[in-house]
């Protein structure tokens, strides 16, 4: 069947979603999984318009139409309990007070899936070149299931009595402020791919994104152990860790940090998501409570340039800020562009910000252009190992 126009423009965007998919979701409404209505276009039309008023405050957000009778919504910056309201009065239109009855493209009682675009990217993909192939997925393309809670359970066993040393992967956050580039810190962080294929190559540990959550403190505890284990061999002067608010506020990471040789003391950096800081807001002040008082750094990861428009970083007091590297940083609008440099103002000196995921050489310029002095990525890596300046 031909691509229509609306299908063509959504494939363009999620291509353009791929290269920078952080803190952007998408929602797929499965209408032609139900019993199609006697007026189902105009229940489209009505649904349209809809998401597109409740998403108006979104400084992104586009509703794409499939020719199947299906819709596709692409948004940012709205909270997860808003946009599940919003869905749910979208479903109730469609569905009235008839329940799902079957499967939809994901494998899932639902009648729309709500895909995080920096982890599920690809499973919309999948799922829409199945729509506009007017067929099913074939069997190859088919993705893995998401975890399970009997995988959940499977996994927090394996994790409380395997090494996880060859899940573990380090990378430098370079200081550049200097004509030589140094190391600042080196990150160590777990590769869920990683475990995916060594315990169960079946399934997508992300693909349940609240059971990974589940999952998570029996990461931070195994990732842990692994650190007390490796970090007195390393020569480097510091080290990062990922780590839930929960964990990091916990018995164990207190044990883990007092056993460390006195030569690191005061040298690990704790590094928490800014979704985990959201969401539990009162644990992050007493982390940064803690961590002060321990003599730790502490740093917020996973940072777009766009959220210094609605986050008051200055107010909490990070070491480090991680700022994710985007092409679109190339050409900002000016108001964007001024919430960023005033947001890094606002760190006041006590804070530093961290350009990350720097695949492009013109990152470098961009962070020096707006005093960034710290960077990471692969493009970093392979400057620092090769002796060229990053700046």
């Amino acid at each position: 069947m031909r691509v229509t126009e609306h299908e063509r423009a959504f494939l363009h965007e999620l291509h353009s979603i791929k290269k920078d998919p952080l803190g952007k979701r998408v929602i797929h409404f499965c209408v032609s999984n139900i019993p199609a209505p006697a007026d189902l276009s105009r229940r489209v039309e009505s649904a349209k318009h809809f998401i597109t008023k409740s998403f108006a405050r979104s400084p992104y957000c586009k509703v794409f139409p499939a020719h199947n009778g299906d819709l596709f919504v692409a948004y940012s910056h709205i909270s997860v309990s808003e946009v599940v309201g919003v869905c749910a009065k979208v479903e109730k239109l469609f569905l009235d007070s008839e329940p799902v009855k079957g499967r939809n493209v994901y494998g899932e009682y639902s009648f729309y899936k709500l895909a995080d675009a920096t982890k599920e990217l690809d499973v919309v993909f999948h799922a829409f070149k199945a729509i506009i192939a007017d067929g099913a997925p074939q069997e190859s393309q088919v993705l893995k299931k998401p975890m399970s809670v009997e995988n959940l359970n499977f996994l927090s066993e394996k994790l409380r009595s395997i090494d996880l040393r060859h899940c573990i992967f380090n990378q430098p956050v370079y200081f550049v402020g200097e004509k030589v580039p140094s190391i600042e810190f080196l990150e160590f962080f777990v590769s869920a791919k990683q475990i995916e294929e060594n315990f169960l190559p079946d399934i997508s540990l992300t693909g349940s994104p609240w059971l990974f959550q589940a999952l998570k403190e029996d990461l931070d505890r195994a990732t842990l152990r692994v650190m007390a284990r490796e970090i007195p061999e390393y020569r480097h002067k510091a080290f990062s860790v990922n780590l839930t608010l929960q964990t990091a506020a916990s018995k164990e990471f207190q044990q883990f940090y007092e056993a460390l040789p006195g030569r690191l003391a005061g040298r690990i950096v704790v590094e928490v998501h800014k979704t985990d800081v959201l969401h539990h807001m009162n644990l992050y002040r007493q982390v940064r409570r803690q961590t002060q008082a321990m003599g730790l750094k502490l740093c917020i990861d996973g940072i777009d340039w766009r959220d210094f428009q609605m986050l008051h970083l200055g107010r909490m007091e990070p070491d480090f800020v991680k700022i994710n590297w985007c092409d679109s940083m190339l050409s900002p609008a000016e108001e964007d562009l001024a919430s960023l440099v005033s947001g890094l103002k606002s760190l006041n000196g006590h804070g530093h910000a961290v350009m990350c995921r720097c695949d492009n050489p013109k990152a470098f310029v961009v962070a020096k252009g707006l005093g960034i002095k710290y960077v990471q990525g692969r493009l970093a890596d392979q400057f620092f190992k090769s002796g060229m300046q990053l700046q």
